[in-house]
């Protein structure tokens, strides 16, 4: 669809910490008929989840594009191939790839990274293989040719120096890019103003159940900023009510600061679609969606 010029919408659905494959396919089922594509992470933040791949499949089985999340910081050359070899094999053709959060911030603070590749270089073995030969220059019984990306920052400073990593990504392979969560659209606007080449990005949007989550983000995600005057508005609304009927205020006003960060980052230029993340609020994916007027979705072709 962004090869075709067509504005998408992709989803991320959160993977189960644990083996309840319920769990996915309700995810799925209740996102599948508002998005073109469905996002399953890896590990995110460094906590133990269901394997990206085996959540992959499910969506895929569900009849739905996956878009599948691989982080070089659990794997090496080999894995990665490996995991990539498997992928293709089970009807994946979307591919993102991440450095993956420092394991600092998540549940085993003391797990060894691999990193044995960066980003670059991980996108780089992707190009490779579909050629026909892996890392090693050996023949491929089987060559797995898939739409490939990373991912984007605006928050990172300096900008000048974003900009330019993010060229390499797309010099080394990468079709397409997602960003971090978006809460301030200027600085998404500085940064595609800055940028020479068509990239194909997808704003990230995660709309705020409520200020405690915004304030869990600036201190534990990497890489996002909730300003203030968002946590403000989420701290107000339903100020005076009772606590049921608050938190349904504070849950509507979320989602329209999220649908207002949407109608701003949709004016910018280079802007090919917007990545929705329900972190722990699946639901919330459709409504943002009919919110923004972006359902029903066009037909989807495999």
């Amino acid at each position: 669809m962004l090869e075709r010029g067509e504005f998408v919408v992709t989803g991320e659905i959160g993977a189960p910490h644990g083996s309840d494959s319920n769990l996915i396919n309700e995810r799925v089922e209740t996102v599948r008929n508002y998005c073109d594509a469905i996002n399953v992470p890896d590990n995110a933040r460094g906590v133990p989840t269901m394997s990206s791949l085996v959540c992959a499949q499910y969506v895929f089985q569900a009849g739905v594009e996956p878009i599948l999340h691989l982080t070089t910081r659990d794997r090496n050359q080999i894995a990665i191939q490996s995991e990539l070899y498997g992928a293709f094999a089970l009807g994946v053709r979307n591919i993102l790839f991440m450095s993956g959060d420092h394991v600092r911030f998540g549940s085993h603070p003391d797990a060894k990274m691999v990193n044995d590749l960066d980003t670059l270089e991980a996108l780089s073995l992707a190009k490779h293989l579909s050629h026909g030969v892996d890392y090693a220059g050996d023949e491929l019984e089987g060559t797995p040719e898939f739409y490939v990306g990373a991912t984007i920052n605006p928050n990172d400073d300096p900008m000048e120096e974003l900009v330019d990593r993010v060229e390499e990504k797309r010099e080394a392979g990468a079709q397409f890019f997602q960003t971090q969560a978006i809460f301030e659209a200027s600085r998404l606007e500085d940064f595609m103003s800055l940028v020479s080449v068509d990239l194909n990005v997808l704003a990230g949007i995660i709309p705020l159940r409520d200020s405690e989550m915004a304030e869990f983000m600036n201190e534990f995600v990497p890489g996002i900023h909730v300003p203030e005057e968002v946590i403000k508005r989420l701290d107000d609304a339903g100020r005076g009510s009772n606590e049921a009927a608050r938190i349904e205020m504070i849950k509507a006003e979320g989602i329209q600061i999220a649908l207002e960060t949407i109608e701003e980052v949709r004016k910018i230029d280079g802007i090919n679609g917007l990545h929705l993340m329900g972190v722990g609020w699946t639901e919330s994916i459709v409504e943002l969606v009919k919110g923004a007027g972006l359902y029903p979705r066009p037909d989807r072709e495999r």
